[in-house]
């Protein structure tokens, strides 16, 4: 149910102060805070909010809709007046869109989480709609989807076809007239578009017996229909020309309902004119015998109307039509032929059978998991329509192709001459370059990794692992465009095994191709396509700030030169964030907000100059602040979590301290919710890669989210984060070499009680969990996610999600490795934490998903037997068809309640239940999951002391 309610305007919590707060040094340690609140009970954990997506605003910058999902997975839209007090509220709202004249909004509204889980057929996505002017509101159920028109006067709202008949009928088609207040339904819809001028509305149909198959555009300002095809066949991909009254759309061959993909394409010219020009794309002269165009690419015009892009593939037949029909007289006494034949009058001697090569590039599995989408890849080509001539663009199924900008040229991409290097995590490919006039194709690049597009078509961009280079497409002259500036533009922060570092990035393309933002470690430049030079246009090298270009006009596919440039800001050692601005002549950007928050998700108003960014905190709930195009004078404008105030709660701190090699590195240390600074606590370390940068990350409690920090720190706990950077062939000594310095530093402070922390991860995090507990008696306890935990055989593993080998991600991707097994086998034995787990003193809690397609549950099973063999203290949780992470509420709940209990035993001394200490046979599991489950009435264990 959706209700209109006026709530005062939020409390204005200025950014101001902080510009004070952030110059005092990170690490102080805080003072005590004496608080007679209470922490937060977990049966009302459900309230708390978090802003779901970015904020839409309306062209004008008069409103902003913003999406709330509450932990309790309630959900609702919010639509507040930027220069009023009015807010909307509409429940399950999602996806809204503003009209372009800014009188509109419209959203869908979703389907609670218990009606899509127990599968009544009766939810259905429905669709809302606010006048922003009256605040009148229309609900309409059962949609799909809707869509505005350009001029925000009409509003297009798709239905749900029959239940009995979903996919050989379509449904119906609601067309509001939103200034006339009226309503033109077409039944048997299965598309629409709206076209870019003159609001025309080009809908396919498909209707029960397929007579009545056809295209209409409606013209809603003239009221006039117009039927443009009908026939038997189905009717999809509608595409109109950008700004024109150009459509095309895919008619099938053969009627309805048939299996075979083939399609004709089609195209319409002039519709805005009382005649239009068809045009078919004639299948005999343009394509080869075997090759016919598919639906799974919808077509998509050129800017000048002269072409039209297009996907065929090649057709499967039975037999070569070239080949001779076999002799009639069957006298063959062939043995292959016979069996042939036998297999034919029985199906059933057909052996369940797969074929694996040691040269294959994809595995079967891999094909296996991409059987529909390799199903739906195309060859790319262009229709030239004045002359009915076809260029084919793409050459292999396999290989990636694109049209260039303005169409001059298509490329395609080949990996075909590496495949050593695809199937081992050193990929590369060729670039080929078609003229799409002439369909003349020439190898442009060999053997690159990194390869970008000019935004206009007119230039290739490569990285070599140090410089960028480009390759101008007209006179094919390579430019060295970085070497001469004086910067570092390869990625020295990257420390994953390769034989080619990547770059820090791209930013975009400024028009007609003039210049290119390039990424060194601090700053932003602007170089010149052509080799003649660059300029640095930030100083974030001086303050070791990162800036990085905002795209705040995302529509646009290059940045006008006579507009300002924003950029995102990250000082590397506070964690300080912000925004800066550059405007056209400057000599560099100008800093506008960096404070000890979280900044993000900046955002303009189309027609004006109202900005919209969101702010947040480890203690204070996201929310948006409006502001000018300097972004001074902000001003609150959403109060998430008001109640919040009520309850103690978390702070966090930067701490800064050396691995055991040396490297300079970071923390996260987040308090317990209620802190006394007489007392030493226990302390949860939580492991990943960099963790750091989480500090500012806003995290409401939540017992569906297992590992949920500020849960943790709601019973009392530190909560530790910290930073590891690896070495090759060493991960689990770098995690060792960093987490344990990172231990003491925070023991030395004298807030936590050495004998007291514990150890959490998951996945490569929980590796980590399971490594540290062989080769140290630092932790308590450990709880490790769905671990690897034996190098040896899980290099040999496939990931089987999508089917791939480990072996790339092993040697050049996370595992870090950098060699197989048996280049460097004591390495391996050393990652490896089954290869010490007779020497674990750490009681280790385990929890895999029988389903895991990432981590082999294998890994599990095999550690868990080899610590029972070893007499070691274990427990593995084992979660019935569950995956790598946990999906089913129940799961996801009783994990995180046994998380608190475990290290409830281990680090606060409270009792353990009979799990922890003697298992659960199987006749009494039933109870054991009940008592878990009843357990939310429970309050929190505060209590830090054992």
């Amino acid at each position: 149910m959706c209700d209109t309610t006026y709530r005062p305007r939020p409390t204005h919590r200025s950014l101001g102060w902080f510009l004070i707060f952030w110059l005092l040094p990170v690490t102080a340690t805080p003072q005590p805070v004496e608080s007679a609140k209470p922490t937060v009970p977990p049966d009302t954990y459900g309230r708390w909010e978090m802003l779901d997506g970015p904020p839409e605003i309306s062209s004008d910058g008069r409103w902003l809709a913003y999406q709330i999902q509450r932990v309790d997975r309630e959900h609702e839209l919010r639509v507040r007046a930027l220069d009023g007090d009015i807010e909307h509220v509409a429940s399950w709202g999602q996806s809204p869109e503003f009209s372009a004249n800014g009188e509109w909004i419209a959203w869908i509204r979703g389907v609670p989480e218990n009606d899509r889980e127990t599968g009544d057929e009766e939810a259905r996505t429905g669709a809302g709609l606010l006048a922003l002017t009256t605040g009148d509101r229309q609900e309409h159920d059962a949609i799909t989807q809707f869509a505005f028109d350009k001029s925000g006067q009409f509003l297009a709202l798709l239905g749900f076809p029959p239940a009995e008949e979903p996919e050989t009928t379509g449904a119906d088609l609601l067309l509001l007239d939103l200034s006339a207040g009226t309503t033109t339904t077409f039944g048997n819809v299965t598309e629409y578009a709206w076209s870019e001028v003159g609001s025309q509305l080009a809908f396919t149909l498909r209707t029960r017996n397929d007579t009545g198959n056809g295209v209409q555009v409606f013209d809603p300002t003239e009221g006039r229909l117009r039927t443009l095809e009908t026939s038997r066949s189905t009717y999809r991909g509608l595409a109109w020309r950008e700004m024109a009254a150009d459509l095309a759309f895919l008619r099938s061959l053969d009627p309805a309902g048939a299996d075979d993909d083939a399609q004709a394409l089609v195209t319409w010219q002039g519709l805005d004119a009382t005649t239009a020009q068809s045009r078919q794309l004639p299948l005999v002269e343009a394509l080869e015998r075997d090759e016919a165009i598919v639906r799974h690419r919808v077509p998509r015009w050129s800017d000048d109307g002269r072409l039209v892009a297009f996907g065929i593939r090649p057709t499967k037949e039975t037999y070569d039509a070239d080949m001779d029909d076999p002799p009639a007289d069957s006298d063959n006494d062939d043995p292959d032929i016979e069996q042939d034949e036998a297999a034919d009058e029985d199906d059933t001697t057909l052996p369940a059978l797969q074929i694996w090569h040691s040269t294959d590039v994809r595995l079967v599995p891999e094909q296996q998991a991409a059987e529909d989408r390799d199903a739906r890849r195309t060859l790319l080509a262009v229709w030239h329509l004045n002359d009915d001539t076809v260029i084919r663009i793409g050459t292999e199924l396999s290989d990636d192709t694109e049209l260039l900008g303005g169409w001059k040229h298509g490329v395609e991409r080949t990996e075909s001459p590496y495949p050593w290097g695809a199937m081992f995590g050193r990929p590369y490919h060729d670039v080929w370059l078609v003229e799409t006039d002439t369909g003349v194709r020439s190898k442009v690049l060999e053997r690159e990794r990194y390869v970008w597009e000019s935004a206009g078509g007119r230039y290739l961009l490569t990285f070599d692992g140090d410089h960028f280079w480009s390759v101008d497409l007209v006179s094919r002259e390579r430019h060295d465009l970085t070497s001469g500036l004086g910067a570092i533009f390869r990625n020295q922060e990257y420390d994953t095994p390769t034989d080619r570092t990547p770059p820090y990035g791209v930013g975009g393309w400024f028009e007609d191709d003039a210049s290119v933002l390039l990424y060194s470690r601090f700053d932003v430049w602007r170089v010149t396509p052509d080799g003649s030079g660059g300029t640095r246009l930030t100083d974030g090298v001086g303050d070791q700030v990162v800036h990085r270009v905002i795209d705040l006009h995302p529509d646009a596919d290059t940045f006008d030169p006579k507009q300002p440039l924003y950029f995102s800001l990250r000082n590397e050692q506070t964690e300080q964030r912000g925004f800066a601005r550059r405007e056209p002549g400057d000599t560099h950007a100008e800093s506008l907000l960096l404070e000890d928050k979280w900044h993000g998700a900046l955002t303009k108003a189309r027609d004006t100059d109202v900005f919209v960014f969101r702010t947040e905190a480890r203690d204070d709930s996201a929310d948006f602040f409006v502001a000018g195009p300097d972004l001074s004078s902000t001003r609150q404008v959403t109060a998430t979590n008001p109640f919040q105030d009520d309850y103690a709660w978390t702070r966090s701190e930067l701490l800064d301290f050396e691995s055991e090699t040396g490297v300079p590195l970071q923390a996260a240390l987040l308090y317990p919710a209620v802190y006394d600074p007489a007392i030493r606590y226990p302390m949860i370390v939580y492991t990943y890669e960099i963790q750091a940068p989480q500090i500012h990350r806003y995290e409401a409690p939540d017992e569906r989210d297992y590992y949920n920090f500020t849960a943790w720190t709601q019973h009392g706990y530190f909560v530790l984060l910290p930073d590891i950077v690896y070495r090759a062939r060493a991960p689990g000594l770098s995690a060792l070499e960093a987490v344990r310095p990172a231990v003491e530093h925070v023991v030395d402070r004298g807030v936590v009680d050495r004998e007291r922390v514990g150890l959490i991860g998951h996945s490569w995090g929980g590796y980590q969990a399971t490594f540290l507990s062989t080769r140290t008696d630092l932790f308590a306890a450990s709880v490790a996610g769905a671990p690897l935990t034996d190098f040896v055989s899980f290099m040999g593993q496939i990931h089987w999600t999508p089917g791939v080998a480990e072996l790339s991600h092993w040697e050049t991707g996370q595992a870090r490795m950098e060699v197989p097994f048996w280049e460097d086998p004591d390495a391996h034995r050393r990652a490896s934490p089954i290869h010490r787990v007779h020497e674990m003193e750490t009681p280790l809690l385990m929890a895999f998903g029988d389903d895991d397609g990432v981590v082999d549950w294998d890994q599990g099973t095999e550690f868990y037997n080899f610590a029972r063999r070893a007499g070691k203290q274990m427990v593995l949780l084992v979660y019935e068809e569950e995956g790598h992470g946990f999906r089913a509420k129940a799961n996801q709940i009783d994990y995180h309640r046994r998380i608190l209990e475990w290290f409830g035993h281990y680090l606060k001394g409270a009792r353990p239940p009979a799990w922890i200490t003697d298992g659960v046979p199987l006749s009494e599991l039933e109870a054991e999951k009940r008592r878990v489950a009843d357990s939310a009435r429970r309050k929190p264990q505060n209590d830090p002391r054992p």
